[in-house]
């Protein structure tokens, strides 16, 4: 199907109107309807219906005309960031991220990055687990800024610690549970309100509750979050305690109760990491961005090339006694 037929498609179902349409477009209203006549022919469907005078679209039509604007949309941004890579003459960093992992990095990381590095081009893509370890090991991606990658990864590439977290019991400030500052048993949490990570979206989570939780009839919940937004709206207005990431609470504002679990030890760290072959200019840039984070976040650790000799003073192997839960957040 034409890029083109799209457009003329978007416009008509716009304007409803062949001549309009062929008048924009510089064509003859034949060659319009030729066009519109291929795109229903490919879909096997009608989009449009004729009656007098009067033109509209018909439910198929509807539906095409919403997905063919975000096809345009999305080559239109494609156009941009090309040019935008073009014209920056190399100095480009591509960041692909997890988005709970990275939400408290994200933010600082650009204004720094806008301040002090203004004419390196940042372009940011949010990513699920498998699509964002593929897209760093294909050099799709300069930077992956991921949690508790599986240990080759820590080995073969640098990496810039920016701040540690674990899991911990997650709730509303009214719930009962919420007042337990010395932490609180899985066992303490009906299993109708527990809410735990989606075991699609958050495996390596999953897999450490899995391992880790004694009584592994409480993992049989009949609730999952797949983002932090849904789990915020859950345990503020149906009191479910979450088992998740303390640094919740401040992305939340401090909105929310974070309460230990005291049979689950799942400590994690979040870390930007370098595709191999990466411009030392772009690298040290970056890195220079990560640190700033790391500071603001009041980030505690170690930051360097696990794995690899030859590293400066500056540069040390990942802290050991992390876990190596196998996963990005």
């Amino acid at each position: 199907m034409e890029l083109s037929y799209l457009k003329e498609f978007v416009y008509l179902a716009e304007t409803l109107s062949f001549k309009r349409t062929a008048e924009h477009f510089y064509v003859s209203r034949s060659v319009i309807s030729r066009h519109l006549a291929s795109i229903e022919e490919s879909l096997g469907a009608k989009l449009l219906e004729r009656g007098g005078q009067t033109v509209r679209l018909t439910d198929e039509g509807e539906v095409f005309y919403g997905e063919a604007r975000i096809v345009l949309q999305d080559y239109e941004r494609a156009i941009e960031r090309v040019q935008s890579v073009k014209n920056s003459h190399g100095k480009t960093a591509r960041i692909g991220y997890l988005r709970n992992a990275a939400r408290p990095v994200n933010v600082p990381f650009l204004r720094f990055m806008q301040t002090h590095h203004p004419d390196l081009k940042i372009t940011m893509t949010c990513m699920e687990y498998g699509e964002l370890r593929n897209s760093l090991e294909d050099g799709v991606v300069d930077v992956a800024i991921a949690v508790n990658v599986e240990p080759e990864v820590s080995r073969n590439y640098r990496l810039t610690h920016i701040y540690d977290d674990r899991l911990s019991a997650v709730m509303s400030k009214t719930h009962p549970l919420a007042g337990r500052s010395g932490g609180i048993s899985i066992e303490d949490v009906p299993a109708d309100k527990l809410l735990l990570p989606d075991s699609l979206v958050y495996a390596g989570l999953s897999d450490m509750l899995d391992i880790q939780a004694e009584n592994k009839t409480q993992l049989i919940a009949r609730a999952f979050y797949s983002d932090v937004d849904m789990l915020f709206l859950k345990v503020q207005t149906e009191e479910y305690v979450a088992l998740s990431s303390s640094m919740n609470n401040v992305i939340f504002g401090n909105n929310l109760a974070i309460v230990p679990v005291n049979d689950i030890k799942a400590e994690f760290s979040v870390s930007a990491f370098y595709r191999k072959g990466l411009s030392e200019d772009v690298f040290a840039m970056c890195r220079e961005g990560f640190e700033a984070c790391r500071s603001a976040l009041g980030g505690q650790g170690l930051e360097g090339i696990a794995g690899e000799p030859g590293h400066d003073a500056n540069e040390h192997e990942q802290d050991a006694s992390l876990p190596d839960a196998g996963c990005f957040e």
